[in-house]
């Protein structure tokens, strides 16, 4: 690499970098990748001097954007297959979901706060919820015994694969709707989590003031894919929350890039996500339906979220290497 002036030096970056966004990494040739990773070292070099000696605050920002940019490209992991996704699986998934643990825990409290609300009004209240909940689902818990007491199955086997297909793409639905609520600096995430949470809370309320048995088996239905379904909804919300918090807030940054960098690890989050759900849709089609007893069903989703929890914030991570 010649001998340039810095500000030479920090346009060959950008340069570089322009390609790597239209082309990607593998349009730069060995020497190139050898030159980038130089600049991108010295750029961060020149941004620690510059913030340690209070040099110009538009030099210093340029340098800010700078190296933001070029950082998203540094630690890219390359793809390698099925190694690449085993670890992701093994490591990546697990370690966003633990570094970014401030934003699950504000999801989960936000829901957890509006469902309250909703069970305490519905129960002070029990008209709103045929108010709140979907026409004809008063009909849902007389269905639930009738089935169990008939013997009959509500969700037949040769319908299953498409019921499947049906849940899986209106749960991904909300969790997209989660995570790009966000965009609207979080307010649109706020609204997903307003609207699950008074369902949720209301058909709690609901079913604690129907028959016993109609809860138990309504509960005994929800149980075994919930346990998956409901946290994978939370951590959509909670990629949203972050998306949202980096354009308020975007610290040393622009918000643009504060955005991009952001978004590389709520998109990590959302492909996890993603096989979350699908666990949980073929569970809820193949599994939840059946007529087993209740508390095959409890136990099964008790050992379930037991694992989930281990697996996202207990399991021994290992990077590699």
């Amino acid at each position: 690499m010649k001998q340039t002036s810095p500000l030479e030096q920090w346009q060959q970056l950008v340069d570089i970098l322009d390609r790597i966004d239209k082309r990607g990494l593998k349009s730069l040739s060995t020497a190139e990748l050898l030159d980038f990773g130089k600049l991108y070292r010295r750029s961060v070099s020149a941004l620690a001097y510059a913030r340690a000696h209070g040099l110009n605050p538009e030099h210093t920002h340029f340098l800010n954007q700078l190296v933001g940019r070029a950082y998203g490209h540094v630690y890219t992991a390359e793809s390698k297959g099925l190694a690449s996704w085993l670890h992701f699986f093994t490591y990546t998934f697990p370690y966003r979901i633990r570094t970014e643990w401030p934003f699950l825990a504000a999801a989960t409290g936000i829901i957890t706060f509006v469902a309250l609300f909703s069970y305490v009004l519905v129960m002070l209240n029990p008209s709103l919820a045929w108010q709140i909940l979907p026409e004809g689902f008063e009909f849902l818990s007389e269905y639930v015994v009738n089935r169990h007491e008939e013997g009959g199955d509500w969700l037949p086997l040769t319908i299953r694969p498409s019921s499947v297909v049906e849940i899986l793409t209106n749960n991904i639905g909300v969790a997209f709707y989660a995570f790009a609520g966000g965009i609207f600096l979080g307010l649109g995430t706020l609204y997903i989590l307003y609207v699950n949470g008074t369902m949720l809370g209301t058909i709690i309320a609901a079913f604690a003031q129907a028959d016993a048995v109609a809860s138990i088996n309504f509960w005994g239905f929800v149980a075994p894919h919930g346990v998956i379904e409901l946290p994978a909804i939370f951590i959509a919300a909670a990629t949203g929350l972050m998306l949202g918090y980096a354009l308020i807030n975007p610290g040393d940054y622009d918000r643009k890039t504060s955005l991009k960098l952001t978004a590389r690890k709520a998109v990590d989050i959302v492909i996890g996500v993603v096989i979350m759900l699908v666990i949980a849709g073929f569970i809820e089609g193949f599994f939840s339906p059946t007529l087993l007893a209740e508390w095959i069903k409890f136990t099964f989703a008790a050992v379930v979220f037991a694992a989930l929890l281990w697996y996202l914030f207990w399991m021994p991570l290992k990077r590699k290497i």
